[in-house]
């Protein structure tokens, strides 16, 4: 929507040049007012204050290279003079959104700023200070004023507020597939399909005719997320945690485009660990991909979308994958309580992502996450605000079992379902370790009842065998559950589990792949490196072949 009341260049102006001639300069910025603020040089403090005061109220323009006059004196907008303003910008407490362009007037280059008025919360400047434009003024806001402005952005919100773009503007294809996932029939004549998408949040009406609103065009306006500053995800790689990134890659579009091709395309670089047991092939992915598309789902949903100047992040290391998005955590939310405590800042744009199947229902997501990293016997990821202003989520890749003993573990859920803590459980049991309800407490973090209830679904299930009663109580995996020779080893450890079969009589190929698990190509490596080191011998051919100790009279 435009208003003749707005000058070019506000958020909510007619359309805007970027070559004026001096008259037309005069005559769009005649004075300064509500909102228009000229500044000759670009002093820290009072740029954050009129941003601060112009996000408090409706908005406004900073003309930086423009004198107390009026008069257009020069301040171009060069890559040194838009780091310092985000740097600027980057330490206000919660500006509304905001655009940097460069101006022409005449002859003279000037920087503009495009500032919006801020949808919820309140901005403030570094040093703590709320402001709002009044007239040609930036006013400090103090008692009821400030009561006031606060309870009415409490109320409202950036997604579901109108944006500049009319339904007509809709993408069909975008259109359709929204409709779709919302359950709406996209053949609706105009003023019912209107009205279907004003119930679900997509469309508003402003003197009778829809408008869509913010969440409306970033579903469904190709062109409305570059109007809304940096929202999309980057994407960093780095080879070495401690170096410099070798790839960098930006996902755009609306954010079902976003969360869906940025969750593939991680998933697909973090890869998966290869375990062939025998005939069994498992391919065990380095993260859980449903909780990583939910950690980028929630970004994307729950960012700022006011804090224009930052993009979700996420940052893909051999060890983990993090994921920062802009703004903090809503209240009431905080870190100690967010497992259990739940809000959404842009409601229209997760209730979207949940209709496009990339999202979990209102309270479901962490509890998915955790559940997900748990289940793949993965380290419990963290969810901190780190930086502030910023939430920040670590899955970690590191587990405490090797990728041999999950797909052991997942061979062995074909018989019966197993609960992650069943699973960490068993895997402690088959690397011989004696188990009891204190050792299985301490190794599950878990209270007497967790623990108690894991070790007889084991036992149960005929996983595990139990010796004696109440506190003497001890379990063990079950002697029919052969033990796997590889569980807990490395190379060296597969080595010594070979030669002390061989202390019980000849080993063959097939004997070493179905105790360890390995591919007939790997069990050859092993046996031959025995061999080559003189710890083994290789009597007789082809099928016939097989290894003793060195000296050994067996044939």
């Amino acid at each position: 929507m435009t208003n003749s009341s707005y000058p070019s260049f506000h958020p909510n102006g007619q359309t805007q040049q970027l070559l004026m001639t001096a008259e037309q300069f005069r005559t769009e910025f005649p004075n300064e007012n509500n909102y228009v603020e000229w500044k000759a040089g670009v002093s820290r403090k009072e740029i954050q204050r009129a941003i601060v005061a112009f996000s408090n109220a409706d908005g406004g323009v900073l003309l930086l290279g423009v004198d107390d006059s009026g008069q257009p004196t020069g301040k171009p907008l060069d890559a040194g003079l838009e780091k310092t303003l985000w740097e600027t910008i980057n330490d206000i407490e919660s500006p509304g959104p905001i655009k940097i362009r460069s101006l022409t007037v005449g002859s003279v280059l000037i920087t503009v700023l495009s500032i919006g008025q801020r949808m919820q919360g309140l901005a403030q400047t570094s040093d703590g200070a709320a402001l709002v434009r009044r007239g040609k003024q930036n006013l400090p806001l103090t008692g009821a004023a400030l009561v006031e402005l606060v309870t009415e952005r409490t109320h409202d919100s950036f997604d579901n507020s109108p944006s500049e773009w009319s339904i007509t503007k809709a993408d069909p294809d975008l259109l359709r597939q929204l409709c779709e996932a919302l359950d709406v029939d996209s053949g609706l004549d105009g003023s019912r399909l209107a009205d279907a998408l004003e119930e679900r949040g997509m469309l508003v009406r402003r003197s009778g005719e829809p408008v869509l609103t913010k969440a409306g065009a970033l579903f469904l306006v190709p062109e409305a997320s570059n109007e809304f500053g940096k929202c999309f995800i980057e994407v960093f790689r780095f080879p070495n945690p401690d170096g410099e990134h070798d790839l960098r890659k930006s996902f755009a579009g609306t954010p079902a485009q976003q969360v869906d091709e940025a969750t593939a395309w991680i998933d697909n670089e973090l890869g998966f660990d290869l375990v062939v047991r025998g005939r069994k092939r498992h391919e065990l992915r380095r993260l859980p991909v449903r909780a990583l598309r939910e950690v980028i789902a929630n970004a994307v949903a729950h960012r700022d979308y006011q804090l224009a100047g930052s993009a979700v992040e996420v940052r893909v290391t051999p060890h983990e994958v993090t994921v920062k998005s802009p703004g903090g955590f809503v209240a009431p939310v905080t870190s100690e309580n967010l497992r259990h405590a739940h809000a959404a800042r842009n409601r229209r744009i997760i209730q979207a992502l949940r209709a496009f199947g990339l999202a979990e229902d209102a309270g479901r997501g962490i509890r998915v996450v955790l559940e997900e990293m748990a289940e793949d016997l993965r380290v419990e990821p963290t969810f901190a605000e780190d930086p502030a202003g910023h939430i920040t989520v670590r899955l970690p890749m590191e587990s405490p079992v090797s990728p041999e003993e999950r797909a052991w573990a997942r061979e062995l859920e074909q018989r019966t379902v197993l609960q992650p803590e069943d699973r960490r459980v068993l895997i402690e049991a088959a690397r011989g370790v004696e188990l009891s309800n204190a050792s299985v407490r301490s190794l599950l973090h878990a209270d007497s009842s967790t623990a108690r209830q894991s070790l007889q679904r084991l036992r149960d299930a005929g996983f595990l065998v139990q010796d004696g009663e109440r506190r003497g109580t001890r379990y063990y995996i079950a002697p029919g559950l052969r033990r796997p020779a590889w569980v807990g080893l490395d190379r060296v450890g597969m080595q010594s589990a070979i030669l002390d079969m061989a202390n019980s009589g000849p080993v063959t190929n097939a004997a070493v792949r179905e105790v360890m698990g390995l591919s007939r190509s790997e069990a050859v490596a092993v046996l031959r490196n025995l061999v080559a080191h003189g710890q083994l011998e290789l009597r007789g051919s082809k099928r016939g072949s097989h290894y003793v100790l060195p000296g050994s009279d067996q044939l």
